[in-house]
């Protein structure tokens, strides 16, 4: 027989972090790029090598950090997604949409940033790897990045979206989850290491200055 669901620590406070300076960095980093009022690309530049270093850490984090931050937990299958707009899904630290929506936000932000590394307008703005490309991969990553900015949006909308039903609708405490990090599941409550944190926390930031290094 299943547990009963309970309150459980799902989302330990370094994801929780993690999750909201993604969500400044991103914001900061679409506001300075597209805002003409707000284009300030010292500003852009530091956000979306922030970006980059935060995914950087997420990366390890799921290989090395929590129970349910750990990639190989997002996993997910038709008759699962069906389920769960059915109401038939049992209560689990992660939902089916929750799993496709967490990999397709990584993966957009992952190719939006590292594109940006490689970008150039060729008068005034230069992303910091420019000087070790070819000119056609500059130009790719420059087209790239002037379109996948609307795939993020996009999915920003739909998570917002997903979190106002939850709130207003089923009275979940879903979307509370990210302050508290507990929702009610029938799994146990999650465990990480703070070695795990250090050393991913450290490569994050080598990535970070690094790349700051390389766009002054």
């Amino acid at each position: 027989m299943n547990e009963p669901a309970k309150l459980t620590l799902v989302w330990e406070w370094p994801l929780r972090l993690w999750h909201w300076a993604v969500a400044i960095s991103v914001s900061v980093a679409l506001l300075t790029g597209l805002v003409p009022q707000l284009d300030y690309f010292s500003v852009h530049r530091v956000a979306g090598i922030s970006v980059i270093a935060l995914i950087v850490f997420r990366v390890l984090w799921g290989v090395l950090g929590g129970t349910y931050a750990r990639f190989k937990n997002y996993w997910t299958t038709p008759k699962a997604f069906i389920h769960h707009f059915m109401g038939k899904a049992a209560p689990r630290a992660h939902t089916s949409p929750g799993v496709l929506l967490t990999i397709a936000v990584l993966l957009t932000l992952t190719l939006q940033s590292v594109a940006g590394l490689f970008t150039s307008d060729d008068v005034f703005y230069e992303g910091p790897l420019v000087q070790f490309a070819e000119d056609e991969l500059v130009e790719a990553a420059s087209d790239l990045h002037g379109q996948v900015w609307k795939f993020i949006l996009a999915l920003i909308a739909i998570h917002l979206s997903a979190h106002i039903v939850y709130l207003c609708f089923f009275r979940s405490r879903i979307p509370l989850s990210m302050f508290t990090g507990r929702k009610f599941t029938e799994d146990q409550d999650t465990t990480w290491s703070v070695w795990s944190l250090l050393l991913a926390f450290g490569v994050a930031l080598a990535v970070f200055l690094i790349l700051m290094y390389y766009s002054r």
